[in-house]
């Protein structure tokens, strides 16, 4: 059932009338009957005060309604407002709570100056914003429940496939144990089966002599027994080398079956406490929430500040590795370190291949692929490739290429990764942005004026900002990733043919300047540089951001140094 508000003329209500209001001066804070508004568009102080027919103030919510235009302290109405506390004040509180504040200005002027239409543009933007940004959400967790159900789907198979590999191999192993068994006791069996298929023969010929004595002692002449014993005797005599040769040779020895468990097997029980462990892993959001105001243009990130100037930055080599020789000459093109210190090295153009190191620089394994361009790392169990037509994602653990995404041209490009986001660029074009779980197209960043006519450009993210190096025009450019130009570098006694480019922790740029020989860092305002290493002929570089080490991998050398940021 609907709700009617009503309210009561106050003209009249203060002569003691009750009458229902059908107008509403916002001026003098009350409700008007259609006579008492006849005299108060007619007064003086009264006749220019806006006033809105109820239905119009009713529809104001109940909150802003209830915003009072008089002080309640001192029942006066409000003429000055202080800066200093943000309230208005009626004359009384300037004297009691407000006479040591400056700057008090008059309620009025400072109404008609704050340009509340523009403030509440802005509102209206940031709630579009906001109604935006949940929308997004809303699509992204339900996007991460269908990959948890899938991850989900997959680690359950994985466990059936490895649960079903462990049984056909107890299976298998039960299958020889219990023929190994079998064997033993046909073997006893047949050894026990023999003596008691002789012992039987000879018992029948033990009856067969016994009759034959019985019927010579009874029917027999001398001369024919004596002949006769001597043949008796003889065969007697060989029955009883046979019993005695059983004992001697063993045969009646007690023979048993034992069956030893080996102890891996019965340790399973003891040893394995959980078929598989399960788990979850943090990363940062697959989304980049967006605004549409310049000044709010990024939220939910905090960029650090650097702890020292790049003038006090410190770089040691600490190691150096030797990579892998190929069929020809070496050219590394790009490279990454993931968190757990794997390297893995992109060798362009002959060889072809991913060369994987471990942290202590200890060869882990090599990828035959078509053309890897650059490498990023996912996380730390997979990477991205980019090369030329396609982006492929590869599980370092299995060797194993996990997604192929096709590009809609063809790409010499780096690539990065950031927030569940592959970044590279199309030269000449724009910076793209895609989904690795399922290749969809994000955004976009429109940079065709500034890099026609150019190849190989590379690419770096860093907190919600992109740095993109264009080696045709010695320039180091960041961008927002909602596409303004934050600032570029350029200077080519500094940085010339720019090619890889990373960032620490601290948004400091770091820059393999191919064309003179030297990594150079820039300060994350884009206004200062400075060459940190020089006579290196490297094009491939990444920044581990937690541990603060740089990897650099010689262009056409085997050779990878590692160096330490302080």
């Amino acid at each position: 059932m609907a709700t009617f508000i009503t309210f009561t003329c106050g003209v009249c209500d203060s002569q003691h009338i009750t009458k229902d209001a059908e107008h509403w001066c916002p001026e003098c804070d009350e409700g008007l009957c259609r006579t008492c508004l006849l005299f108060h568009n007619s007064s003086k102080i009264s006749r220019g005060h806006g006033v809105i027919s109820i239905k119009n103030y009713i529809r104001l919510p109940q909150n802003i309604r209830s915003i009072r235009q008089h002080c309640p302290d001192h029942d006066r109405k409000y003429q000055n407002y202080c800066p200093n506390h943000d309230i208005p004040c009626c004359p009384f509180c300037i004297s009691t709570s407000h006479s040591e504040c400056k700057g008090l200005q008059v309620l009025e002027e400072v109404v008609k100056t704050s340009e509340l239409s523009s403030h509440f543009e802005d509102m209206k933007l940031t709630l579009r914003d906001l109604e935006n940004n949940i929308d997004r959400i809303k699509i992204d967790r339900e996007e991460h429940l269908k990959s948890i159900q899938e991850q989900r789907n997959k680690f359950q198979s994985e466990i059936k496939h490895v649960r079903q590999q462990i049984n056909s191999h107890l299976d298998k192993l039960e299958r020889q144990a219990l023929e190994n068994l079998k064997s033993t006791e046909f073997k006893v069996k047949s050894q026990n089966e023999s003596i008691l298929s002789k012992l039987a023969c000879s018992s029948r010929e033990m009856k067969e002599l016994e009759n034959i004595i019985s019927a010579m002692t009874d029917y027999a002449s001398d001369l024919k027994r004596f002949l006769g014993r001597k043949q008796i005797e003889t065969e007697v005599a060989n029955s009883e080398r046979y019993i005695t040769s059983l004992e001697e040779d063993g045969s009646l020895q007690q023979v048993s079956l034992n069956c030893s468990i080996d102890s891996n097997v019965s340790g399973i029980l003891s040893s394995i406490s959980s078929f598989c462990t399960i788990s979850t892993e943090l990363s940062n959001p697959s989304i980049l929430l967006k605004k549409e105001k310049e000044k709010q243009a990024q939220i939910m990130t905090v960029q650090p500040s650097a702890q020292t100037s790049i003038h006090d930055t410190k770089i040691q080599m600490i190691q150096t590795f030797t990579l892998p020789k190929g069929s020809n000459t070496t050219f590394i093109n790009g490279c990454t370190i993931n968190q757990s210190g794997k390297m893995v090295f992109a060798d362009y153009n002959v060889n072809q291949r991913l060369i994987i190191l471990n942290a202590d620089g200890s060869v882990d394994g090599e990828i035959q692929l078509q053309v890897p361009f650059d490498v990023t790392s996912i996380d730390n169990r997979s990477v991205a490739v980019i090369q030329h037509e396609q982006i492929q994602v590869i599980d370092l653990s299995s060797n194993r290429i996990e997604k192929t995404i096709k590009l809609n041209n063809l790409v010499t490009s780096g690539i990065s990764y950031g927030q569940h986001t592959l970044f590279y660029c199309e030269p000449g074009k724009n910076i793209h942005m895609l989904k690795p779980t399922d290749g969809s197209h994000q955004n976009s960043i429109d940079i065709s004026n500034e890099s026609k006519g150019t190849y190989y450009m590379y690419v770096a993210f860093h907190q919600n900002n992109l740095y993109l190096t264009n080696k045709t025009n010695h320039t180091v450019t960041c961008y927002k990733v909602y596409g303004k130009k934050v600032w570029e570098f350029r200077d080519e006694t500094v940085i010339c043919s720019p090619w890889a480019v990373s960032c620490d922790k601290y948004s400091n740029v770091y820059v393999a300047s191919l064309g003179n020989n030297s990594i150079v860092v820039i300060s994350p305002d884009g206004t200062h540089s400075r060459t940190l290493i020089s006579q290196t002929n490297v094009c491939a570089i990444d920044v581990d951001k937690e541990r603060n080490i740089l990897i650099a991998a010689g262009f056409q050398s085997n050779t990878v140094n590692v160096y330490k940021i302080e």
